[in-house]
């Protein structure tokens, strides 16, 4: 079966997004231009509500919904040139790729958005059982709303207790097989195909060594940097383009590794 690590270059992965600084830059200005996006609708709505005798609940949900689709493009596309990273780093491509292709991004960027919708949905409803299930035990602390009082209700709840460790347990789960789903939807899997729980451990055994490793690698990075920002709080003013560069620095290491070790796929 061959050696099962070191068969992926960490330094080139980690110097990849440094290859094309103009469509760095492109990739860390999704972030403003969203916002940019979301004050038009914003201001519409807020204008519609004020200039007629339309009110409640309606109106607020289509603003809503209005802001959430246009403000979420720029990040589809986002997810989109993340996933033509891969495919470029698997055909042999060492550089950021451009920025070309719309209609491409957001197909590409909507497969990943159902990838993220697939794994987050479990975690959010063990959230949401979770804190249903404090509601009743938070109620015998009405005239105490502290954090002490949270805490206490939290651990006097036995199901929201075990809600919320599920929650952890499966979301650093997610963490360690989300990569290779997003591998596999780059080598021409289907959204649904590409979620196997069985080919998604499949495809990791083949270099479970080189995988590992470079989770440790890129997650650890995160969490230093994480670290690094609770000491300095300035540091929240780069989160998203450390977060970026780190998934610029994924989308290469897993295009090494489809080279590695699913050559036939490719």
């Amino acid at each position: 079966m061959g050696r099962r690590i070191f068969r992926i270059n960490l330094l080139q992965g980690f110097l990849y997004p440094t290859t094309g600084l103009k469509r760095l830059l492109a990739a860390w200005l999704v972030l403003p231009v969203s916002l940019a996006v979301l004050v038009p609708p914003i201001l519409l709505g807020l204008g519609l509500k004020t200039s007629t005798s339309v009110q409640g609940i309606p109106l607020t949900l289509t603003i809503l919904s209005v802001c959430i689709l246009v403000g979420s493009l720029p990040f589809t596309c986002l997810a989109g040139y993340l996933l033509r990273c891969r495919k470029q780093v698997m055909l042999g491509n060492a550089s950021l790729p451009a920025w070309t292709g719309l209609r491409s991004l957001l197909k590409d960027g909507g497969g990943m958005d159902m990838l993220g919708i697939w794994f987050a949905t479990p975690a959010l409803m063990l959230v949401a059982f979770a804190l249903t299930s404090l509601a009743g035990t938070i109620s015998n602390f009405t005239s105490h709303h502290t954090w002490g009082a949270f805490f206490i209700a939290l651990f006097g709840s036995g199901a929201g207790l075990l809600s919320l460790l599920l929650a952890l347990i499966y979301w650093i789960f997610v963490l360690l097989v989300s990569p290779m789903a997003t591998l596999r939807l780059a080598l021409g899997a289907s959204p649904f195909q590409a979620v196997s729980l069985k080919g998604i451990m499949g495809d990791i055994g083949r270099g479970f060594g080189d995988y590992l490793l470079c989770c440790v690698l890129v997650w650890g990075v995160s969490v230093l940097f994480q670290m690094a920002q609770a000491a300095f709080w300035p540091l929240i003013l780069v989160t998203f383009p450390a977060q970026v560069y780190l998934q610029l620095v994924w989308a290469n290491l897993l295009g090494q590794y489809a080279v590695a070790y699913l050559p036939e796929r490719l």
